[in-house]
């Protein structure tokens, strides 16, 4: 359990330099920090777009549902650091993106991560 905690801690220390990270490249160079603006799809189906990452902490894990082993052992045991954390930790918010997204349909990404948490949000969208 204390493993978790801290294992939680980290996570959330991480977040917090990337957010800092980010604030100072946007307060140096102006405009919109690393990266491209993008649409994609979450489990539900409806749209998400590089804004659903800002004003918050966010643990970003990208993967596929066929993952035999590596995928579902992370999110088992980042759905257990976001259970731990509790009431601490619900700013805090965990992205699974796909990379096999001709697979991975928001219907199976909604069946699968629904098998860990519901704090975890699956994205999927186009191949291209």
């Amino acid at each position: 359990m204390m493993r978790s905690i801290l294992v939680g801690i980290l996570v959330l220390m991480a977040a917090g330099i990337g957010w800092l990270t980010f604030d100072w490249y946007r307060g140096h160079y102006g405009g919109e920090p690393f990266g491209a603006p993008f649409t994609l799809v979450d489990q539900k189906g409806a749209p998400i777009t590089e804004a659903a990452f800002r004003g918050h902490p966010s643990v970003v894990f990208f993967g596929f549902t066929h993952c035999p082993e590596v995928c579902p052992t992370t999110l088992f045991e980042l759905a257990g650091w976001l259970k731990t954390m509790g009431d601490d930790g619900k700013n805090l918010r965990a992205y699974f993106v796909s990379v096999d997204p001709e697979r991975d349909t928001p219907e199976i990404m909604k069946a699968y991560i629904s098998n860990f948490s519901d704090r975890i949000l699956g994205i999927t969208g186009e191949p291209d």
